[in-house]
């Protein structure tokens, strides 16, 4: 009798072992069943940019260098009015360092004077240029309205 009350006891602690590694088992595939379903419900972050700040400060020190190499050429060929690529070329210089200062300010890396610098301190820096964009767009705004420019 003896013998049969601990074979009885021994099987009923290996059931008891057996049912407590099913337990944890389970528990452990739940918690990964519940980690991938969190992986694909969650938002997809934002794609990190792409650029460096140092290529975005290169792109507009590009843009920079074509205002000043136009800003030059006035100096030396002084005129009253610009050409339409000179035009053409002053927007899209004005319109790519807008879009990257703002960008630096996006990834947290604007530094401010004298590093970085705003479209209207840009602007100051070229007053020849300056003059002759704002002539033709107020040209433009009185062709616009139909009176005859100041």
């Amino acid at each position: 009798m003896d013998t049969a009350l601990t074979v009885v006891i021994l099987l009923l602690t290996l059931l008891l072992v057996l049912i407590v590694l099913l337990y944890f088992f389970t528990q452990q595939g739940f918690r990964d069943l519940v980690s991938r379903i969190a992986v694909q419900q969650a938002p997809a972050a934002p794609a990190p940019s792409q650029r460096s700040a140092d290529s975005v400060r290169r792109e507009r020190s590009v843009a920079h260098d074509q205002l000043v190499l136009l800003e030059a050429d006035l100096a030396v060929n002084p005129r009253e009015e610009l050409f339409t690529e000179e035009i053409e070329s002053f927007e899209a210089s004005r319109k790519s360092i807008k879009l990257c200062n703002a960008e630096l300010k996006k990834m947290s890396q604007w530094m401010g004077l004298p590093f970085d610098l705003e479209w209207p301190e840009i602007q100051q820096r070229q007053p020849k240029l300056n003059e002759l964009y704002r002539k033709f767009v107020e040209a433009q705004i009185a062709k616009a309205e139909g009176t005859p420019p100041v």
